[in-house]
């Protein structure tokens, strides 16, 4: 089941907190079917690899913050996915929805698939991100067998925490006028498109061969 890839995040990032814009847009760039079809690739020899379709709204936000002191959060994602592949039975079931980033070394976030602009004294840094999160579930229990964001770099995540990388997830830097005038414009961008489905292929490629090992 796919969660990622019909939302876009512009996010503005200013020298104050009140020059700070975000907007998210929505996308229709086929990208769902582009994680699919790397999901089936990944697959080991002789599995088959079944869509399920499902209501993508009954499925909050990964960085939905914490309510309740005695909250299990596995236990509520277990029975949400028990529900909603209902009346399905497979070995495995995969769940790829949007990861989430700090930003640099500052009290920002970005998440999903879209492009920031990074407002600095000397002018302005654009990134364009692609952040994916995977989640592989036992089909008998539904217990969490291996999760973890999907990245493009071999060095470990807290490494790259302690490096203080900018985003922790595939991104790629941006020339200045790349950055859209309205969010409006990104939905329609053919570039931002083609930016999107290169960083997912080589971040789902270069993790899910590990997630779906046996």
């Amino acid at each position: 089941m796919v969660v990622v890839g019909d939302k876009f995040m512009v996010k503005t990032i200013g020298l104050t907190r009140f020059q700070t814009k975000e907007t998210v847009v929505p996308i229709n760039w086929g990208l769902e079917d582009l994680i699919v079809a790397r999901v089936r690739a990944a697959a080991p020899r002789g599995i088959t690899v079944l869509r399920i379709p499902y209501d993508k709204s009954r499925i909050p936000e990964r960085e939905e913050p914490k309510q309740g002191l005695f909250r299990d959060e596995k236990a509520e994602l277990a029975d949400l996915m028990r529900t909603l592949t209902q009346g399905t039975n497979c070995q495995r079931y995969v769940l790829i929805g949007n990861s989430i980033s700090r930003f640099s070394t500052y009290g920002y976030t970005v998440r999903g698939i879209g492009i920031v602009n990074h407002d600095v004294l000397v002018g302005h840094r654009i990134y364009f991100f692609a952040l994916s999160y995977i989640r592989v579930f036992d089909g008998r229990d539904f217990s969490i067998i291996k999760h973890g964001s999907a990245l493009t770099h071999i060095d470990p995540l807290l490494k790259r925490v302690l490096l203080g990388t900018l985003i922790l997830g595939p991104y790629s830097e941006l020339a200045e006028a790349s950055f859209p005038n309205k969010p409006e414009d990104a939905a329609t961008n053919l570039a931002f498109r083609e930016y999107a489905r290169a960083l997912l292929t080589a971040s789902l490629d270069r993790t899910l061969p590990y997630m779906l090992r046996p």
